[in-house]
């Protein structure tokens, strides 16, 4: 089965603290899998753009699917994991184990998503932070999560 998988974190510079959420869908956009981690000792918000993409990837692996398309809207780190070349920034570990990941797959491409076709992701990874939750959200979701995956169902969600 052919999946994307949406992810986007928010970040709580105070606390430096960052929350990833995650979206799993078919092939017709119906949402399989949703998730939020909540992570902590992250020192900046691109750092915690990186580790939700190795956190997608990783959902994606566990969750057994062979082939998937990463989303996020964050072209640096979507470029740097499709680079060939080794990474020399703070974040070399989040790409080199997202590079790692992806050979669990049968085909995983990487693809820049624009914030408003991954309004799910983002919705969920605020939801982490305003409930400091770590959790499979799939029996649970809130008001404003439920309205979200009913409205991206609808088509609302989903960008041109």
């Amino acid at each position: 089965m052919n999946v994307k998988v949406n992810f986007d974190a928010t970040f709580d510079k105070q606390h430096r603290k960052s929350y990833t959420g995650i979206v799993i869908r078919n092939s017709t956009g119906q949402d399989l899998k949703v998730k939020v981690y909540n992570n902590g000792y992250i020192p900046a918000m691109f750092a915690s753009e990186a580790l939700a993409c190795v956190q997608a990837i990783r959902f994606g692996v566990e969750s057994s699917f062979l082939r998937v398309e990463v989303e996020g809207d964050t072209l640096t780190i979507i470029k740097k994991i499709q680079s060939e070349k080794e990474e020399i920034y703070k974040i070399r570990a989040y790409i080199s184990n997202a590079k790692r990941l992806r050979s669990n797959f049968i085909t995983c491409k990487f693809k820049h998503a624009w914030r408003q076709t991954k309004k799910v992701a983002h919705i969920i990874a605020k939801e982490g932070l305003n409930k400091d939750a770590n959790t499979y959200l799939a029996n649970g979701l809130s008001s404003s999560v439920a309205w979200a995956v009913e409205d991206d169902i609808q088509g609302g969600g989903r960008g041109s």
